[in-house]
């Protein structure tokens, strides 16, 4: 079984908005068509509600919801809620929209991009109500704020440690340059928000993992491929020690997205049939509870 924790929908608009944004359209058949040609199984869809990520043209909960309900055998939604919500307080009861969206079949929260930083209290506000409800979030780490979109962090991914210890109760999956970077202890800070190259000596991210029981990682995207590539044996060795922390994603939210090189990657890589399972399902199922 294989399962992709990371895809979106296009907005559905006709496609006049899309055309606007240079996007192509990519409804659930498109999506499924690809997955049947991969070997996918099931994939979660990821709507995107923030304002700094309109321009993408990506679906948001309410469309995401709607478009996956024919089709809940494979597509598992999740829903996603801005922390400026609620009067933009760090006290407003983001739990009322979640449970809304839970109860519609959201599994999980994200993608979160809000490029605001990742421990600003709105944030943990967030978290904390995912949590209670045991919604795990996917988000997208940034290395700044402004000019890009995704909760921002510093150079040793500080801020996130503080998230950790602060919302023991709730999952975190990371995603994106900015938290892939930190995969090798020499990383400098003006590498943080591109694909570093070169040997890895391991850096922060094997001491959060190894440290927080409620943090995984994302492998999809150029970020997750590049973190795994960029030292093939070591990446192989990053599999295999934190198989039980990592989850199979491609961030496919376009039909003429090639064949995602992380597929490749972990077809090669020489696992024990338990730790890629692990991988490709079992630990996104541990997260989410039972999946059709």
């Amino acid at each position: 079984m294989r399962t992709d924790v990371h895809t979106h929908l296009t907005v559905t608009d006709a496609g006049s908005l899309l055309a606007r944004l240079g996007r192509e359209p990519f409804e659930a058949d498109d999506l499924l068509r690809r997955m049947d040609a991969e070997g996918i199984d099931r994939s979660v869809v990821l709507p995107i509600d923030n304002p700094e990520s309109d321009y993408v043209g990506i679906a948001h909960t309410i469309e995401v919801l709607r478009a996956t309900r024919p089709h809940r055998d494979r597509l598992i939604p999740f829903c996603n809620v801005d922390p400026r919500a609620q009067h933009n307080s760090a006290r407003g009861d983001l739990g009322v929209l979640l449970a809304a969206f839970q109860e519609a079949g959201a599994r999980g929260v994200g993608e979160v991009t809000a490029n605001i930083h990742l421990d600003d209290p709105r944030l943990e506000n967030l978290f904390h109500h995912a949590g209670a409800l045991g919604l795990p979030v996917l988000f997208h780490v940034a290395h700044q704020l402004g000019e890009v979109y995704g909760p921002a962090d510093d150079l040793g991914l500080p801020r996130l440690e503080r998230m950790l210890t602060a919302c023991p109760e709730t999952h975190f999956i990371g995603h994106a340059q900015t938290f892939w970077a930190e995969m090798s202890g020499d990383l400098r800070a003006e590498d943080r928000g591109i694909y570093p190259t070169g040997p890895v000596t391991p850096g922060r991210l094997h001491e959060l993992l190894d440290r927080y029981p409620n943090l995984h990682a994302d492998l999809s995207a150029g970020s997750g491929f590049n973190a795994l590539n960029r030292d093939p044996e070591h990446g192989r060795q990053f599999l295999a020690r934190f198989a039980d922390k990592l989850l199979l994603g491609t961030d496919r939210f376009a039909p003429s997205h090639p064949l995602p090189p992380i597929l490749g990657f972990l077809g090669e890589a020489r696992l024990p049939a338990a730790k890629l399972a692990a991988i490709e399902n079992d630990n996104l199922e541990r997260l989410l509870g039972p999946l059709p």
